[in-house]
């Protein structure tokens, strides 16, 4: 029995006992919970712990530690593992530096591989929809309704049409991830104007396919990494040198794959892209008095995927944008650090945690007295939306690629 033959033997039986090796990636990961010394700031700064009580939610360190030592019993962690937003603050806290989210995900994959009957349903109907269409949310099937859809949005908000440009030897492709590719149309368009408008030579893919986030976050690790190397090869193919994006969890999660599949192309979020690319006097000059729109009083949220999984340098850049823009008027909420609840799937299952975690943001939100909240993320976008809406609030939701493309003129 040569070295391979051995390998798969000794794979075949650990099957058998529900045990999955590691990973060499995993592996750090996985040592990492050996550093935790118990401070507990995890738990005391955990939005879902806060929100629903130890309870409902023991916290991150009962996961990484109490839980995650013994691998073929990971699925005794199922009633909690699927409550974790996955924002990230736990690991940001932790004076250890903790991969708790990651641990998350190696639980959650080890429960989707041996235990799938205890994986909330809610998720297999996402998963459902990724293996057949290769996206997160269902394409719509009659494809005028929706280009009639897109053009009503765009009416609305009074913004014009970019046709789609779909080129071979363009340095950036713009990837609008798929809540903006089929549900949050006006966040796909939104950016297009942008880039057009500062004459960006960029493209579209003609195939557009998820990412595998949301295959990562069910535990289904085949289905994502099958995403990854599938979009890969489209990103590559094209020769680009840059991929931008307007999904701060498609930011966070290209960064990522991109590093460990060795695309050698770089991801940005585009207000990153609009503030180290296109400049920002730029911007300020193409939308002094450029329009007719109100003077608005506006208030952020920070998406947990840019500020705890990419870069908290693209929030300082949304308020460096909004500050120049005329006749917009900034208040910080005191909860811009807080998740949205939308995060980690948990929205499709147990939709009252996540109403829960959200709830700190809305009385921050409604607290600062704005006109509108303004968010570069078409998750939380949504899910802000909805949860002020069912309080009776007042405070419109803006995306804030969407809120600036309203500033831009017509270009002639």
């Amino acid at each position: 029995m040569n070295e391979d033959e051995a390998y798969d033997y000794v794979k075949s039986t650990l099957k058998k006992e529900r045990i999955t090796p590691y990973r060499q990636e995993e592996l750090e990961y996985v040592k990492s919970v050996e550093n935790c010394i118990n401070c507990g700031l995890c738990i005391n700064h955990c939005p879902v712990v806060a929100a629903v009580g130890v309870n409902r939610f023991s916290g991150p360190r009962s996961i990484a530690v109490e839980l995650s030592r013994s691998p073929p019993e990971f699925w005794s962690t199922a009633d909690i593992v699927y409550l974790c937003t996955g924002c990230g603050t736990c690991r940001e806290v932790c004076p250890k530096n903790v991969n708790i989210p990651e641990v998350v995900n190696i639980i959650r994959s080890r429960i989707f591989d041996h235990r799938p009957d205890l994986v909330p349903k809610g998720l297999f109907m996402v998963r459902e929809i990724l293996t057949k269409h290769d996206l997160a949310f269902e394409p719509w099937e009659d494809k005028d309704e929706k280009t009639e859809s897109r053009n009503m949005r765009l009416e609305r908000l009074r913004i014009p049409f970019v046709p789609d440009k779909f080129l071979e030897n363009a340095e950036i492709i713009f990837y609008p991830g798929c809540q903006a590719e089929e549900r949050a149309q006006e966040v796909r368009e939104a950016a297009k104007i942008i880039l057009d408008y500062f004459d960006i030579e960029y493209t579209l893919l003609e195939d557009m396919s998820c990412c595998g986030l949301p295959a990562r976050l069910i535990g289904d690790e085949e289905t994502a990494r099958s995403l990854g190397m599938q979009l890969k090869e489209k990103v590559t193919k094209l020769g680009a040198k840059k991929v931008v994006t307007t999904c701060a969890g498609c930011t966070s999660n290209l960064s990522e794959i991109s590093y460990n599949y060795d695309w050698g192309v770089e991801t940005v979020h585009i207000l990153e892209f609009i503030a180290e690319d296109i400049g920002l006097e730029r911007l300020k000059e193409a939308t002094h008095r450029s329009n007719e729109l109100a003077d608005v009083h506006v208030t952020v949220h920070d998406p947990c995927h840019l500020i705890k999984h990419t870069s908290r340098q693209i929030m300082e850049h949304a308020l460096n944008i909004l500050r120049l823009l005329d006749g917009v008027r900034v208040t910080e909420s005191e909860a811009y650090d807080s998740c949205c609840g939308g995060g980690g799937l948990v929205s499709y299952h147990a939709n009252d945690v996540a109403t829960a975690v959200v709830k700190e943001n809305l009385e921050a939100i409604e607290k600062t007295g704005a006109d509108r909240l303004v968010t570069p993320c078409p998750l939380c976008t949504a899910q802000l939306e909805t949860n002020l809406y069912k309080i009776g609030s007042s405070v419109e939701v803006d995306d804030l690629t969407v809120f600036i493309a309203q500033r831009l003129p017509m270009k002639r």
